[in-house]
């Protein structure tokens, strides 16, 4: 009497099947790794972002806070301004403060501080003759620092600007006066430094996603404090 052999395996079409299953799950796998490892790389991109825009805003108001400027009128100088801590150097048309959101060439601040920059390689003390410029076709946030020597020459002249920070889609400065914000200040005119000043930068990332961050710089130096910068 003969006896069928028994065999064992899989139809092709089991082994269709069970492949495509394994493929299915393998999608869903790698799908979810790559959703995660997209987003947990934009969250650290965008964290990136928000410390480098922290980090301006926070150098950008040092720098204000220290801000610095002519004494007030000296009865021994005749009546006319002199520079603190100098003999016979009258009032010159250096613009120890500028600033404003839609300055032509970029230039939205300008300032005399004793606050150095943070990046600086160059130890650099005393008066400080510092620029921020922004270029709004690139999104570059540029600065320039160097030694004050107390000339009468523009303080945008022969400047040399470094990049501080990329991906900025808007700034906007605003100076208290003691009553009210403006949009721009100019020492020459004003014949005195603001109370404050409020920093607005907005930064796009590569989703471009919008974010804003803000600061307000009170500065040290001003002498009429009875009216304080709102928060």
């Amino acid at each position: 009497m003969r006896h069928r052999s028994s065999r064992t395996g899989f139809t092709l079409i089991e082994i269709l099947v069970a492949m495509t299953i394994i493929v299915s799950i393998v999608s869903m796998v790698y799908g979810s790794y790559f959703a995660a490892s997209k987003s947990a790389e934009a969250y650290k991109t965008r964290m990136t972002l928000s410390r480098d825009v922290r980090d301006v805003l926070q150098q950008m108001a040092r720098q204000i806070r220290c801000s610095y400027a002519v004494r007030p009128k000296s009865p021994a100088s005749g009546g006319k301004p002199i520079l603190p801590k100098t003999k016979g150097i009258l009032e010159s048309p250096v613009n120890y403060f500028k600033g404003g959101s839609n300055a032509p060439a970029g230039e939205i601040l300008q300032l005399v501080t004793t606050s150095r920059l943070s990046l600086a390689q160059e130890r650099t003390d005393g008066l400080l003759d510092v620029a921020y410029n922004f270029d709004p076709s690139t999104g570059t946030l540029f600065v320039s620092q160097r030694r004050f020597v107390q000339t009468p020459k523009a303080l945008v002249e022969n400047r040399n600007w470094s990049p501080l920070i990329e991906s900025v889609e808007h700034i906007e400065l605003t100076f208290f006066d003691g009553r009210q914000w403006l949009g721009e200040w100019d020492f020459t005119k004003k014949k005195q430094l603001p109370g404050a000043v409020r920093i607005s930068i907005t930064c796009e990332d590569e989703n471009r996603r919008q974010c804003s961050y803000s600061t307000i710089a009170h500065i040290c130096s001003r002498k009429n404090r009875d009216n304080e910068a709102p928060s």
